[in-house]
């Protein structure tokens, strides 16, 4: 009874509810794409699964930027579906990532078993013979390529975080090209850095809501400004201003915390 009870919590400890978000930087100094499955996060490291798998897909046509033509997106999209399947189902791998940069297309894995990952990777090429496919895999047993290659970074998230609080007011039926008052919060590890960043803001026409201390604070950013201005709520007009503050913040080794708007209708 007790090895039964025993499984049961084992892998009840490896589920996860999959949460794939894909954001944009620069890889080697080139323009990429990357996509991560950030629910993951919440089990790993898996011990039982201390292999990273790169699969690499050579692109067929790209364009200035090293990313597909349109007519290519297709096909990348039914090779993914086939190698992850396949992986998923011979090796037990776990899907983590994916990046897209520089004319090829790149598959990360977790797994153990990998002695017959060139079979199953020629069985793809066999289904796809116009795409070059190479697999390689390594021990990785704290998962460092998740965590510090395909995870966000703080400012990225900040922009994930970004797309999913417009996605939610689109869907709200707001207006983005009309102007409201955005609410801000940064938070800081001193006074002077708060003040500072303060005195900034007030050049770009923000308003002061609360400058306060806190002492709920884990992080020992314990200085906290909420400032506020009318802006649109367009995706590239939160982009511009939440990159201005997020820097500002870092240059004080404060964080930006993010933003809140309320959601304006058609014909409010």
């Amino acid at each position: 009874m007790s090895a039964v009870l025993f499984y049961v919590k084992f892998s009840m400890s490896q589920h996860h509810t999959p949460a794939w978000e894909v954001y944009f930087c620069h890889i080697e100094e080139f323009p990429a794409f990357v996509s991560t499955d950030l629910g993951v996060a919440t089990v790993a490291p898996l011990k039982d699964k201390p292999n990273l798998i790169e699969v690499v897909v050579a692109l067929k046509t790209t364009d200035e930027t090293g990313f597909p033509e349109a007519e290519e997106w297709h096909m990348l999209e039914k090779i993914e579906d086939t190698l992850v399947q396949l992986l998923e189902a011979k090796l037990n791998v776990t899907f983590v990532g994916k990046t897209l940069y520089s004319g090829k297309r790149s598959f990360y894995f977790y797994g153990d078993r990998i002695l017959l990952l060139d079979g199953y990777v020629s069985e793809v090429m066999e289904k796809y013979p116009d795409y070059m496919l190479l697999a390689q895999a390594t021990e990785d047993p704290d998962w460092n390529i998740y965590f510090g290659f395909l995870y966000p970074d703080a400012e990225s998230m900040q922009r994930i975080r970004n797309s999913q609080m417009l996605q939610l007011m689109e869907e709200q039926g707001d207006q983005p090209f009309v102007p409201r008052k955005i609410t801000h919060w940064l938070y800081f590890k001193t006074a002077s850095g708060r003040d500072a960043t303060w005195k900034a803001l007030q050049q770009q026409n923000f308003k002061l809501e609360e400058r306060a201390q806190r002492t709920d604070t884990q992080k020992g950013l314990e200085y906290k400004l909420v400032v506020y201005r009318d802006d649109k709520a367009d995706e590239e007009s939160i982009e511009e201003i939440s990159s201005i503050l997020w820097q500002l913040a870092s240059q004080q080794n404060g964080e930006y915390d993010g933003w809140e708007a309320l959601t304006i209708p058609e014909n409010a």
